[in-house]
């Protein structure tokens, strides 16, 4: 049986939990909607800094995070829609904003949490468009799924592509094995490939993937005995990931787009006015067979 709870840490915190399992996740809607605490089976899934999540002064380091309206950085944090310039910074402004609880819900089978975005006059400012972002987590026996609605809600086609920006706890990187599904990549950060293999012995490393030739992307935490995977809609073309030397995670992240990508119009999804965009992705746990 699925229940759900609410808690104050220091934010209202909705729990959907599965206690036969220990399987759970904690969403808060204040906190741009994140899902910040994630444990499949026992284990921790997703790493989480609590303290950027209890300071709003700070990008939260831990969860994972919205990437919206744009899901990587622009050239001079820079854009352009019909001939006016507009700025946003690197990953968009949704995961800094509050969001509203639409429906919760807990059974048997799953439990689902389901949120919403909208814009604001300080959003309307750097992205001229009303929109509604409706989230939906499901958690049930295979995992998570997380559901993203995409609603145009002005009277003009509105561009953007969306990412996320997960966390991956892991009990040692020398432990760790990653599989991307491409052999196609551009280093962020200098020397983050070296040898065709992540780097985790540098103060950060950052590396992009495309032509993606599978949906799924995975995670072998040999020390744990774990195999995380990433599953998602084709609509996101590049795979991410994100190190810093120190901390006890990967990111590996789904994205729509490429750095830059509303200037080199590469990934940008154009919606009409009133119409909807709908993607998934999917997390999930096992044994390493």
């Amino acid at each position: 049986m699925y229940t759900y709870s609410t808690k104050l840490d220091p934010y209202e915190t909705y729990v959907l939990k599965h206690d036969a399992t220990d399987t759970y996740i904690e969403v808060v809607p204040e906190r741009g909607c994140i899902i910040s605490k994630f444990v499949q089976n026992s284990e921790q899934i997703f790493y989480l800094e609590q303290e950027t999540l209890e300071d709003k002064r700070k990008n939260i380091r831990g969860g994972n995070p919205i990437l919206f309206p744009i899901s990587s950085y622009l050239e001079n944090e820079t854009y352009h829609y019909e001939g006016k310039a507009y700025q946003l910074k690197q990953h968009g402004f949704a995961r800094n904003l509050p969001g509203k609880v639409l429906e919760v819900q807990a059974g048997e089978e799953q439990a689902s949490i389901t949120l919403e975005i909208t814009e604001d006059e300080e959003t309307l400012v750097r992205f001229p468009f009303r929109f509604s972002l409706v989230m939906q987590y499901v958690l049930d026996g295979t995992g998570l799924t997380v559901k993203a609605s995409v609603t145009n809600k002005d009277d003009k086609t509105m561009p953007f592509y969306l990412g996320y920006h997960p966390y991956f706890y892991t009990a040692g990187k020398q432990n760790l094995g990653l599989r991307i599904p491409s052999t196609n990549y551009f280093e962020m950060v200098p020397n983050s490939m070296p040898e065709g293999k992540f780097n985790f012995n540098q103060p950060e490393s950052n590396t992009i993937y495309s032509e993606l030739s599978s949906p799924t992307c995975e995670m072998l935490d040999y020390q744990r005995n774990l195999k995380i995977s990433i599953t998602s809609d084709k609509v996101y073309d590049y795979i991410v990931l994100w190190a810093l030397e120190g901390k006890s995670f990967v990111c590996i992240e789904p994205w729509m787009a490429p750095m830059n990508g509303m200037n080199v119009d590469k990934g940008v999804q154009r919606i009409a006015a009133g119409e909807t965009h709908t993607s998934v992705i999917q997390i999930q746990s096992a044994p390493i067979s």
